[in-house]
């Protein structure tokens, strides 16, 4: 079967290079392919990623290790959809993988094989290229004396998923920059 690769470097982020950007803004980057696709299957195989955790900060501005994501915006399937507790409310955020616990030290990085089937071929998945592969953090508060029941606890938005800026893709001061790698296997819809 075909295989579908593609990349994010932190170098080349939408507006990364765009006079007036913010490093506030979200770390997405858009990505074009030779042909627009017809799927019958989609299945991850691999994910490799380098981003380490000393530049992505919490609420309160505290740099640790997460749980990071890519939203993919063609991909809607069951089996890539992730939550987040947010003060009650269970919201749902689809098309988004979990590229895995973010690096501790300078050199590390994750590589995954995941075999992870993401479209079934029971509808067809069109990729209308161009499409956007945007990145997310998990944020996590620690659990106080005021929140020590987990009602509480998740009450005050314990889990949520939030953007990751541009500046902690990129990293530190002097940081060679971070990097996103997904290959996927596919078959295409052969009917006219």
């Amino acid at each position: 079967m075909p295989i579908l690769n593609f990349s994010i470097r932190s170098q080349d982020v939408n507006n990364a290079k765009t006079a007036g950007f913010t490093s506030t803004e979200q770390a997405k980057k858009t990505i074009k392919l030779e042909q627009h696709l017809k799927l019958r299957y989609l299945k991850l195989l691999h994910i490799y990623h380098n981003i380490d955790n000393s530049s992505i900060t919490d609420g309160e501005g505290t740099s640790n290790n997460t749980i990071i994501f890519c939203k993919i915006s063609f991909l809607n399937g069951k089996n890539s959809v992730f939550f987040e507790f947010n003060n009650g409310q269970t919201i749902e955020h689809a098309g988004m993988i979990c590229l895995g616990e973010t690096v501790k030290n300078d050199g590390d990085s994750v590589f995954k094989d995941l075999y992870k089937v993401l479209h079934d071929g029971k509808q067809l998945l069109y990729i209308n290229q161009p499409f956007e592969v945007s990145l997310f953090k998990l944020i996590a508060k620690e659990p106080t004396a005021g929140n020590s029941s987990v009602d509480t606890y998740n009450a005050t938005g314990s889990h949520l998923i939030e953007p990751m800026t541009i500046q902690e893709f990129r990293g530190g001061v002097g940081s060679p920059g971070h990097y996103v790698s997904l290959t996927f296997e596919y078959q295409e819809d052969e009917k006219k």
